[in-house]
């Protein structure tokens, strides 16, 4: 029986106890499942609470990521909305900054058409694009430059090129120049090496070596020295400001591409490279340098005082990120297509071809027609043309500074002989011709100077032109300098006069002083190319004429193509050029450059068009360069000009002209000098005169003149001049015997005609014979005459073309002696009676068969082209003599003489004549 405790509640643990283990254990057990359904009930409300949990994570999971969605697409949304909006404008600022070319990808289909090529000359250029295809540009033309780095060379090079390249196209034609220097032989370049073919001018061959990029730092310093001087003339700062106000500046910005900066630079070029990038934004000169950090130079230079002076430009990962865009990275544009690019560099250099430089009429060089003429005091001077707005002064003076000669150079077609004409005309139309005389000779077979002087219907010439030389050879080339020499003694003398003046500008203006004198002599340089006597002579007066001519008012202008190779200027260069402080070298090598300008004088090698020079006064020095656009002087002006003139002038006196490969004109000579009795003319000598060759021809044995040589033109000029000069200074008309022996082309037929013709006007007797029997007979019946002594006053036989007359050693019929044996006595027996042969062979040998050994005893010889042999036969072993067309050598036994025969006259020159010899 179990326990209960009082009042009847729970049994008590006694009780419990009491009762017996089983019911103990079963209360436990009891316990036991009670407390595992609790602990299960909160396994159970634990796992949904953590389900719950999780469930709610996961939840505010997917509303995180569809928040965060929506809030990215929103940004998105948004981006792409501003990029929509900007893009347009974008663009339009790039085409705007880097116009053309300079901002289109390379991929884009308008790479292949020509129509955006030298479209203008960009300050910005394209380096890349946005993810959304936007062109970044930088500025680059109106910088020092850029600096280069990136983490593969190959990237940063490619900018370099492609860059280059964007410039070149984009660029009006002559606008950009781009000089590279690659020392490691990458050929990147070579993109360009269409254009570096046709116009090395714009893209010169990439250099190599240290002495290579100093000749280019060299000219590149001399033209930052000289837009420095130019822009402070101008009050401007910047050389854009320069090119918008003139509108024609000539000079191109300068774009130096440096490739694997600073590998083959030592010291020299890096003070040059450091020196123009100081200032280079300010002169047109900007530097694109690739430079690797990673690598050093061969020689000890800070690269940072380039590189700290350029705008970096950074490349990684073919990223390029700019300094004026940070945190902004572009895609590199990848390379250009070479067969794109080899078009493109095709269609800059056909633009190059046609382009033209603004011209300046010549009318604008001179001043106003009240001051023409003005009185000379202490030099002569004209303008030439411009200095942007600054007149292009030459002044032509003895006096401190003395610049009294000028030297001229420049390659063929760029314009020396216009600027001669300029120069020439210029000072023409301000000098008095009696205060100023031109000597104009031109050795290069030229034209320029023929329409100086008078010439068929044209009437007029240049008053001051003393002597024109067009087509000079060297003979005459050394006549004029003899001339001029002689000049500087008599001038001398009159210095002496007036108490030993010292220089011209001393004398008193008046009829005693002598003009001044310009002489201009166009390629020069051929006087002196022979290794002769002739050059010897003519350097040695040439020295003279620059040393001594200043004081005496001789101004001497020197002018030429090129004067390298000249043996004799080697010796006599510092003689003669050390007198000439003017220096103007149009476009030329850079050789030339520095001969005619100075050593290290390359400034016009950079010269782009026809017309513009380099005007240097003090000897080339490359500080006092000058850069000049000639006038262009119209052939139509000129000869205005030059017809005004004349006419002002009143000149009756036309120049000495002297015309190569040319003969004399009688007509010409007729209207300066009159015939002298007994001196008839044989041609005109190689000499500064009007004054004809003439020989003594008197009635008396011995008398005549034998002509020998092919040419029956220069013949029958030469036998013209002889008899109608004669005929025109003799008092009593003298007769004469014309005996042809030739059937003569069409212009000697008519030279004959006009010969007999003015014979006959001039009142002489003339009787012909042209056919060979008639000329056998002819010749027996005057060898008969001679015989008798039956001449009767004075008579001339011309015989012309005797070797033509067949059988002249054979007996004729009738005869028992040979129709030589006859004219043998008429040559040496007429001549005392009065009968003076003038005969033409064309060879000397003939002429001894029928004249015999010691032909006739004639001293006078003629000799046109003629072997040598034959010429030394009669004037001894030690002459010389190269035959020319209308040249001859004149031998009269006692010394030589070289002559320009006449030309046969022409029918319409008959009258002409017989007026000027009869006045």
């Amino acid at each position: 029986m179990t326990e209960q405790p009082a009042g009847g509640g729970a049994p008590t643990p006694a009780a419990e106890i009491a009762a017996g283990p089983e019911v103990l254990e079963g209360r436990i057990r009891g316990l036991q499942f009670a407390l595992g359904q609790l602990l299960e009930n909160a396994r159970q409300h634990t796992r949904g609470e953590h389900q719950r949990a999780v469930q709610l994570h996961r939840q505010l999971q997917a509303e995180t990521m569809a928040a965060r969605r929506e809030s990215r697409g929103l940004v998105e949304a948004a981006t792409t909305e501003a990029l929509a909006d900007a893009e347009p404008a974008a663009r339009l600022l790039a085409d705007r900054l880097a116009p053309g070319l300079a901002s289109i990808p390379p991929n884009d289909a308008r790479w292949r058409s020509r129509q955006l090529v030298g479209a203008g000359t960009p300050s910005y250029v394209r380096v890349g694009q946005l993810q959304a295809g936007t062109p970044v540009v930088a500025p680059l033309l109106r910088t020092n430059g850029w600096k280069v780095t990136a983490d593969r060379n190959e990237s940063a090079r490619r900018l370099l090129q492609s860059t280059a390249l964007r410039l070149i196209a984009a660029a009006e034609p002559f606008r950009l120049r781009i000089d590279a220097f690659d020392p490691r032989l990458t050929g990147m370049m070579g993109l360009l090496g269409h254009l570096t073919t046709k116009y090395p001018q714009l893209v010169p061959r990439a250099t190599h070596t240290a002495e290579q990029l100093h000749t280019v730092l060299s000219g590149l310093v001399d033209v930052s020295s000289m837009r420095a001087s130019r822009q402070a003339q101008l009050g401007h700062k910047h050389f854009e400001d320069l090119v918008r106000e003139t509108g024609r500046v000539t000079d191109p910005y300068r774009l130096i591409v440096l490739f694997d900066y600073p590998n083959g630079i030592d010291q020299l070029a890096q003070r040059d490279l450091v020196r123009l990038a100081a200032t280079g934004a300010d002169r047109g000169i900007c530097f694109l340098v690739h430079h690797d950090p990673a690598k050093s130079g061969e020689h000890d230079i800070d690269a940072r005082e380039l590189l700290e002076l350029l705008q970096p430009v950074a490349i990684a990962n073919e990223k390029v990120e700019l300094s004026h865009l940070p945190n902004v990275p572009a895609e590199l544009d990848p390379p250009f297509d070479a067969n794109i690019a080899a078009k493109i560099c095709d269609v800059v250099a056909e633009l190059a071809e046609i382009a033209v430089l603004p011209t300046i009429d010549f009318n604008q060089t001179l001043p106003d027609r009240s001051t023409w003429w003005r009185p000379v005091t202490d030099e002569i001077s004209t303008v030439i043309g411009y200095d942007d707005r600054t007149p292009a002064l030459v002044r032509l003076r003895s006096g401190n500074p003395a610049l009294p000669h000028v030297l001229v150079g420049g390659a063929v077609g760029q314009g020396k002989s216009n600027l001669l004409l300029v120069l020439i005309h210029g000072l023409a139309a301000r000098y008095h011709p009696a205060d100023l005389e031109m000597y104009l000779l031109d050795f290069k077979h030229g034209v320029e100077f023929s329409a100086l002087g008078p010439a068929g219907e044209r009437e007029h010439w240049l008053p001051q032109v003393r002597v024109l030389g067009v087509h000079s050879d060297r003979a005459f080339g050394l006549a004029v300098l003899r001339h001029l020499s002689d000049e500087l003694v008599r001038r001398s003398e009159i210095f002496k006069s007036h108490g030993n003046v010292a220089d011209i500008a001393e004398l008193p203006a008046g009829d005693d002083r002598p003009p001044r004198i310009l002489a201009v002599l166009d390629e020069f340089q051929v006087l002196l190319e022979e290794d002769d006597e002739l050059a010897e002579e003519a350097s040695r007066l040439l020295e003279r004429l620059v040393r001594l001519g200043r004081a005496y008012g001789v101004h001497v202008v020197l002018a030429t193509q090129t004067i390298e190779g000249v043996k004799k200027l080697s010796s006599k260069r510092d003689s003669i050029f050390g007198q000439v402080p003017y220096r103007i070298a149009l476009k030329t090598t850079p050789a030339d450059s520095q001969a005619i300008l100075r050593t290290g004088n390359s400034a016009a090698a950079e010269l782009q068009f026809r017309g513009e020079a380099v005007l240097n006064a003090n000897f080339g020095s490359p500080d006092d360069n000058q850069h000049v656009l000639v006038s262009f002087a119209d052939k139509v002006v000129l000869n205005d000009l030059r017809r005004e003139l004349w006419l002002k002038s009143g000149s009756t006196r036309p120049p000495r002209i002297f015309h190569l490969a040319e003969p004399a004109r009688l007509v010409d000579t007729a209207a300066a000098v009159q015939p002298e009795l007994g001196r008839p003319w044989i041609g005109l000598p190689i000499a500064v005169t009007e004054e004809p060759a003439t020989l003594e021809v008197q009635p008396e044995p011995g008398a005549g003149v034998l002509v020998f040589g092919d040419g029956p033109a220069d013949a029958l000029g030469v036998l013209t001049g002889l008899a109608v000069s004669a005929a025109a200074a003799a008092a009593v008309p003298p007769r004469f015997i014309f005996l042809d022996g030739t059937d003569s082309a069409p212009a000697v037929a008519e030279g004959k005609g006009a010969l007999i013709q003015t014979l006959r006007l001039l009142g002489c007797e003339v009787e012909t014979a042209d056919k060979h029997e008639d000329v056998v007979r002819r010749l027996f019946s005057l060898r008969d005459a001679v015989r008798d002594g039956q001449i009767g006053g004075t008579t001339y036989l011309l015989g012309f073309g005797l070797h033509a007359v067949p059988k002249m050693q054979t007996h004729a019929d009738g005869f028992y002696e040979s129709p030589a044996n006859a004219l043998q006595d008429i040559v040496r027996g007429g001549a005392g009676q009065g009968l003076i042969t003038l005969g033409w062979w064309n060879r000397m040998h003939v002429c001894t068969q029928q004249l015999g050994f010691d032909r006739g005893s004639v001293a006078t010889h003629v000799f046109l082209r003629h072997p040598q042999d034959g010429v030394r036969a009669v004037a001894g072993s030690l002459m010389r003599w190269t035959p020319e067309p209308h040249r001859a050598l004149v031998w009269d036994g006692s010394g030589a003489q070289v002559v320009v025969p006449f030309a046969p006259l022409r029918v319409d020159e008959v009258d002409r004549y017989v007026e000027l010899v009869r006045r």
